[in-house]
Parts: structure tokens; sequence; C-alpha cells
């Protein structure tokens, strides 16, 4: 046994001396067998894979060589990559010279690799082909490196682990920071278009090094790490970052930071360490705004010296400190209601079951909202469809486009949807509209399968009153947003004077962003027809939200939780480096599904006039107004 193994150990070294990368990397050629869509090659063509042992992959013989495929995103080629079990699969990779091609194609760009196939994620390069499983298969994505970063810079582990184990194991791509109980995203990633793909980091680390250590080595974490006191976290179970990653192989965990508190006296130590103490009651306590914080904000020093001038008053005309506080809360007390009723959030709930997020990873990646119209038909807008495809796509070749890069779920709500709630999007594209902003996509399964549609809801634009957003702004959780109609003889005032007001502060890097007014985000590029469109359209409706990017295709719900638009986009600007807008709008679904019934008759008798689901409605909402 030993001398047969031996003996085609030899072949094989003797066959991968000539130098000839071909029989590292090669096209899937014509004839060869395919799988689920997968090309994969015949077993004679693989015959290598017979020296391969059962052993875990880490323990392989370092002459024992190891093999995977990659792909380009979006091309259908399958490349054959082969190496020892020893090298890198960065240094394997980088021995081919297609790869090596595309990388000076990609540039400003850094290399990822996704797996798709037995590793879960993004890999690190620097992982040796002895930790990979068998018949791994990897897309290989090119992103923009952060200014000032050289694209060429390691960013992976470089470790020779030939002689040690390896623990292969999954981190998300964004942490927590937990401060004052409470639990807040926290960037964590030198490259953000990871965490914006919310796929799992495989970490790989030799047997008996510290979790801190394995992390911080790694390459793609941000230095806090090694700054910041954190750990993992399982199941609600904390991991100390001093432990070891023996115990963690194959298992997924989130990175919880631990931001310290500052400042904290004498009196508040001596009461964390003994809560149960008796405490002292002060007899007053007075909040004062520091000096330099009043400097900093002259609009709050005046205000300021106004509420010292009236207690300073009343106190004068002998009224007592009760009743100064009671015409304090009628002179300065919070005038505007913006409460909202239990019974609205609960039905709003209801009709959050049917808004999903939609990503993909063509054309530099992005994400969106859409929301069930029918059966298995969502609704978004035809610019997410176009970001989706890129420029320059015909519009016969995007239902291939949609089918292939973007994806769909309904239950990005509580941290990161699971793996199988993802949907697949058919490859059919018919039913779309420039005008209006919306388009058609097809989920692939049975309409039953589908959470409810949002069709049978639909209802004139509020002139006036309160609407809501249920969305995936900047691709974070499905959230609701509240906001206040302007209503349409206010809109050309609201915008013109908005403009006016942004005008007012000088037009400079800090105010408008790096190199002053840049296309549309600086508001001193509007103009009064720059609202022209929006202003004078029957079709919209305009309101003021939060919502900006990402949140395209939200529907947009009445006080009676009729859907009555959805939003397409605003007139958005950046002040001060954060993002602003004018005003936001959506176009009406009465004038989208009127437009559905002109153009597309057909399609409407037959899949959307089916019986509708009941859409459950068991909540009375606020009256209409």
């Amino acid at each position: 046994m030993t001398s047969k193994k031996t003996s085609k150990l030899s072949r094989t070294q003797k066959s991968y001396k000539d130098g000839d990368i071909k029989k590292y990397l090669m096209p899937i050629q014509q004839g060869e067998a395919t799988v689920s869509g997968r090309v994969l090659r015949s077993s004679s063509s693989l015959s290598d894979r017979d020296h391969q042992t059962k052993q875990s992959p880490c323990d392989k013989s370092t002459e024992e060589m190891q093999e995977f495929t990659v792909n380009f995103s979006n091309e259908g080629t399958d490349y054959m990559v082969k190496g020892q079990v020893h090298e890198s699969i960065y240094s394997v990779l980088m021995a081919q010279e297609v790869i090596c091609a595309r990388v000076a194609k990609e540039k400003g760009k850094e290399m990822h690799l996704l797996g798709k196939k037995g590793v879960e994620g993004y890999v690190n390069l620097g992982m040796p082909l002895a930790c990979l499983p068998k018949n791994s298969h990897f897309e290989i994505k090119f992103y923009a490196v952060k200014k000032g970063t050289d694209a060429g810079e390691t960013r992976h582990r470089q470790h020779d682990i030939k002689e040690k184990k390896c623990i292969i194991f999954y981190v998300s791509p964004t942490g927590n920071k937990l401060e004052t109980h409470s639990l807040q995203g926290h960037r964590i990633l030198q490259c953000q278009q990871l965490a914006k793909d919310r796929c799992n980091l495989c970490v790989f680390a030799p047997e008996g090094e510290t979790i801190k250590d394995a992390l911080c080595k790694d390459g793609r974490f941000l230095p806090l790490l090694e700054q910041e006191e954190w750990g993992l976290v399982e199941n609600k179970k904390f991991i100390c970052s001093g432990y070891t990653v023996d115990s963690l192989a194959n298992r997924c965990f989130d990175v919880e930071v631990k931001i310290k508190r500052r400042g904290k006296t004498r009196n508040d130590l001596g009461n964390e360490q003994s809560s149960m103490a008796p405490k002292e009651v002060p007899e007053k306590t007075y909040d004062y705004f520091k000096s330099v914080v009043l400097e900093l904000y002259p609009d709050l020093k005046k205000q300021s010296e106004m509420i010292d001038e009236f207690f300073s008053e009343a106190f004068k005309k002998g009224k007592s400190s009760g009743a100064v506080f009671k015409l304090y809360k009628e002179n300065f007390g919070k005038e505007t209601k913006n409460s909202t009723l239990v019974r609205v959030f609960k039905c709003l709930s209801v009709r959050s079951d049917s808004v999903g997020y939609i990503t993909w990873d063509s054309n530099e990646g992005g994400s969106a909202t859409c929301f069930v119209l029918q059966g298995n038909y969502i609704l978004t807008c035809h610019h997410v469809v176009s970001l989706i495809t890129g420029p320059g796509v015909e519009e016969k070749d995007w239902p291939l486009i949609i089918s292939r890069s973007a994806k769909v779920t309904f239950s990005y709500e509580d941290g990161r949807p699971s793996e199988n709630s993802w949907l697949k999007l058919a490859p059919w594209f018919e039913i779309s509209d420039r005008d209006l902003d919306f388009a058609v996509l097809k989920l692939k399964g049975e309409p039953n399968e589908f959470p409810a549609g949002l069709l049978s809801l639909s209802y004139p634009l509020p002139f006036n009153g309160v609407i809501y957003i249920i969305g995936h702004p900047d691709g974070q959780e499905k959230s609701i947003d509240g906001c206040t109609v302007v209503p349409v003889c206010e809109r050309g005032r609201v915008c013109n004077h908005r403009v006016k007001c942004g005008e007012k502060e000088a037009c400079n890097d800090n105010n408008c962003g790096p190199g002053g007014p840049k296309g549309q985000e600086c508001i001193h590029m509007f103009t009064q027809r720059s609202f022209h469109d929006v202003v004078n359209n029957p079709n919209v409706v305009t309101y003021d939200t939060s919502f900006f990017g990402g949140s395209s295709g939200s529907p947009v719900f009445d006080t009676a939780g009729q859907l009555v638009a959805m939003h397409a986009a605003g007139y958005k600007y950046v002040n001060k480096r954060q993002p602003c807008s004018i005003v936001e709008f959506g176009y009406s679904l009465v004038a989208i599904i009127a437009a559905m019934k002109e153009k597309h008759k057909a399609w409407y008798e037959s899949e959307m006039l089916v019986l509708p689901q009941d859409y459950p409605n068991d909540v009375e909402m606020e009256n209409g107004e």
C-alpha cells in the first residue's frame, strides 16, 4: 500500500514540474457535465482527487495537491486552480496569468473571494489550501479601496502552518457596540463593502492561538480590535477574546465591542461597587450647559438666556417654585404632537411582513426595498433595476442579469437574515415604466409561498396629514418612518424656502463636502426649475423623511393603513458631511396600477385580477384625513 501511494505521488509531482500553468487553471470545456447549472469536470479529468486522503483538511501531507474552482463575478466560466496544500490561496491564484491580468485590470481595487461551496462567506486569502474542503468553489470580487490606501497592500494573514492544525470559524461583518446596556451597530472591517454584502468572514488560525490574535492578524479588521475590549457572542453567550480558538471550529459569532465609560467620579465607582448600599437623595439638582458648549451653539446660548430671564422675572413676582415650573411648561414645553397610536403600529407591523429587502452583487453591488404586489410578483423602482443591470445594457438582457445577481428576503428585521430566507428571482422583466419609475419582478416559486400582496390595499393619495414608509434605509434592518405630507399647494414655496435657507451658508468643503459643488450633492446647485417635475405632478406625494439610500421601492401607507404610494427618490444634498434632503417623493399606487392596466392589460387581468389573498386587517386604524 505504501509503495503504491508513493508511486502515485511521484507521478503527480512529475506532471507539475514542466511549468505549464494551464494544468492549474483551465476553463471548463464543452462536453463536460453540468450539475444544478454549474459546470463541473468529469472524474477522468480530475484524477489527482484519487490521492486525497480522508484526514481532516489541515492534517494533509505538505506534498499533497489540493484543487478548487473559481469564477469572476457575473461570468459563467469556472476555472480550476491547483496547488500544494501548504500554499496559500493568494499565492496559488497569483501564479495564474488569468488572475494576474484581471487584478491589473481592476486597478485601485482589492480582490476578495466569496465562498459559494465548501466554505461560507469571504475567505481569508492567506488561508492554506489544506484548510479547504473538497470541491470548494469561490466567486472572485473586486472592491474599491479607501482613498489614501494602497490597493496592493496585503490584507490577508501571512502565516505558515505546516506544523500546526488550523481552526476555521466565522465572524459576522458588523460588530455590536455595548454601551449603557444597549447594543448598537459598530464598524469593525477595513472594507465596508464586505459589511454591506452581509456575508460572514471565514477566519483561520493555528490551534492554541487566542481569539484576539486570530482577528488582529487576519488583516481585514480595523485596528480598534487591538485597542478596545471585545469578545465573541454566540446565542447570547459571551466568549472573551483572550480564550483560544480551539473550540470555535465551524461556528459563527458576532463581535461585541465594550466601549469604556469616561469621566466617572469616585462616587460613581462607589455606587458600582456597592449597588445595594442606601443612596443619599440630594436636596436639589441643577443641570448647566458648559460655557464651551454654549459658545459653539449661539442659538442654544440665546435660548438658555431667555429661560434664565423667564425664571428670574417669575420669582421676582413672588410666585412659588411650583407655579413657576407650571408656567415654564406652558411657555417652553413641547407644542407639536408627534405621538402615534399603538393600533397604528400594530397594523403597520402586519403590513411590514410583505416588505422585502433586495440586494445584488453586480455593478459594484447595492440594495433597495421592494414589496409583494400579488402572488409571486414584487414591485420596486425602475431605477433600482437599472442599478442592478448597470449602464449600457439593453433591456432584453436584463432578465438574466436580474436572476443571476439579485436576491430577496422578507425577514431582515433583527440582525442578518438566515441563508435559507433568501429567495431567487426568475429571469423575467416585462412590466415597467420609466416615467412612473416602477418595475415588476417575479420571484421563483408558487404564488402562495410568499407574504400577502398589497395590491388590494391601494388607495388615492392623501392631500395632507401623516404617512408611513416601511423600508430598509441605507441597507439596514426593516424600519418605519412617520412623515408629514407637503401639500400640493405648498410644494413650490417649501422647496424654494429650504434652498434659500441653505444658500445662506458659504459653499465650501466644510458645508458642501470636499471640492465644493459635486453634482447634486450641494444645495447651491438647486434652482426653482429643479423642482418643476415634482411641484406640478399630480401623480406624486411629497413629504419629509429620514429615509435616503436603500429605501427606493418602499411602500407608503396613509393613517388608515392603505397603500398610497411607492417611495422613489428625493432632492438630496450634503451639509457638513451629513446627508440631507430638500424634499422626498413617491409615485401614486393608483397611477402605477392605471399604467399597468393600460399598457399591459392581458398580463394584469390574468395575474392581478385573480382572487386576491385575504390580507390581515383585523386592527382598526385612524380614519384617513
